[in-house]
């Protein structure tokens, strides 16, 4: 019988290799297309490699068989893709398999030191006046600084680091110089004190348009200002939505990155609102990092831990 290999990259959506196994599955595809084939399983420890060559798989003589090549590792969600394998060549993989990782699975991460953190991430935190709106605020109540910053945890920290970079970003008209001090941080969002003037910037951007924030609730002592505004990327949109101190004046934000945009976001909105979950702070780190997959610019700088 006929018989042709694979060539396929395996690696995280950071780009990292995958250093445990990865099982491939081959399901031969229905119909005449998979004629020839057969179903077959491979499974590789890659170490620190990222490329692979699978050999031996069956094929129809000429034009070929076509497979669904379903790939998995540890701790990352299967990846599925159409391959066809024509006999007697190394075929190149239709699609580099890039695993995206499983939330629930990430136990810890590995983040930059608070002296390696960006000035500005620096200073909101030197300035911090926490708050405490729920019961979960309440260990961070009275830190700042490096304390603040050691204290957050990984969900809490993985969301910082995104919103910082994302902030950054030229997809976000790099808002993050108007972001002052935190006042409240979460898995999904964060609340902080912001220039007077980021109101108007956002307003004449481009880059945002206006957002509903009905789905936000203001800090105790604040009041919605009715300015909410959103990227227009696809995938990991930051949403600033504004509020006012009632007796200060003093303009803040609560700031956060959605999953996706249109009508995914209502999916996502509704699934939260039902099954009473927020969002994964890992995952939108996988959205980010799939949002520029070429130069990976939205990749907020830390490692997950299994």
């Amino acid at each position: 019988m006929p018989k042709g290999d694979l060539q396929v990259q395996v690696t995280d959506l950071a780009g990292n290799p995958v250093s445990d196994k990865v099982e491939m599955d081959f399901g031969r595809f229905s119909g005449d297309l998979g004629a020839g084939g057969e179903a077959m399983n491979a499974v590789v420890r890659m170490g620190t490699d990222i490329d692979v060559t699978i050999t031996g798989i069956s094929c129809r003589g000429g034009p070929g068989t076509m497979y669904r090549v379903s790939a998995s590792t540890p701790h990352h969600r299967v990846y599925s893709f159409f391959q066809l394998i024509q006999e007697n060549r190394a075929n190149p993989a239709s699609d580099d398999i890039e695993f995206w990782v499983k939330p629930g699975d990430v136990k810890d991460i590995r983040a930059p030191g608070f002296d390696d953190l960006p000035a500005q991430i620096r200073t909101i935190l030197s300035d911090a006046d926490m708050r405490e709106e729920k019961s979960e605020d309440e260990d961070l109540v009275g830190k700042s600084s490096q304390a603040l910053y050691d204290a957050l945890g990984p969900l809490r920290k993985a969301c910082l680091l995104n919103i910082a970079k994302k902030t950054a970003h030229s997809t976000a008209d790099n808002c993050l110089p108007f972001i002052k001090g935190l006042l409240v941080c979460r898995q999904d969002r964060f609340f902080a004190f912001v220039d007077a003037s980021l109101p108007n910037q956002l307003a004449k951007s481009p880059l945002y348009k206006t957002a509903p924030n009905c789905l936000h609730k203001p800090l105790l002592g604040f009041k919605l200002t009715g300015s909410s505004f959103k990227t227009r990327d696809a995938h990991a949109n930051l949403q600033v939505t504004f509020m006012r101190h009632e007796e200060t004046g003093q303009l803040a934000a609560d700031i956060d990155i959605d999953e996706s945009s249109g009508i995914e976001h209502g999916f996502e909105v509704i699934d939260n609102a039902l099954f009473r979950k927020r969002t994964n702070p890992c995952l939108i780190r996988e959205f980010m990092l799939s949002a520029d997959p070429r130069e990976r610019s939205l990749d907020p700088g830390y490692e997950f831990v299994f």
